[in-house]
């Protein structure tokens, strides 16, 4: 299995993060929200999106590398190619590793059975 993060499977653009904003699907949980819409790409793609509020960048930049890490290691689990956008709340920059990985599952296991993800 390939755990790299490839930079197709980012989402960059900023057209793309608009479209998805408009018309995906969304999950509210406790540390993130999470914005969602199935892909035709034939491979899922991820964003996170982490803002000033929630902490300095020391706590910004650690949100954004273990929900890129627990996608990598995990996009296997993603049945259907979908692009996530996961939007850190304030509840994010007080979760230890275990706890956002917790988090991080609980969304994808609401997202990839939703009605609109397929």
């Amino acid at each position: 299995m390939d755990e790299r993060l490839r930079p197709h499977e980012r989402i960059r653009k900023n057209r793309e993060f608009l479209a998805l904003y408009k018309t995906g699907g969304r999950y509210r949980g406790r540390s993130f929200h999470v914005v969602f819409q199935e892909n035709p790409l034939g491979f899922s793609r991820v964003a996170v999106v982490v803002s000033g509020k929630v902490g300095n960048a020391i706590v910004r930049n650690r949100i954004k590398r273990r929900v890129r890490a627990l996608f990598r290691r995990n996009k296997a689990l993603i049945r259907k190619p979908m692009d996530m956008i996961f939007i850190a709340r304030g509840e994010a920059a007080d979760l230890s590793g275990p706890e956002t990985a917790a988090e991080f599952f609980t969304a994808l296991e609401r997202v990839t059975r939703d009605r609109r993800a397929g």
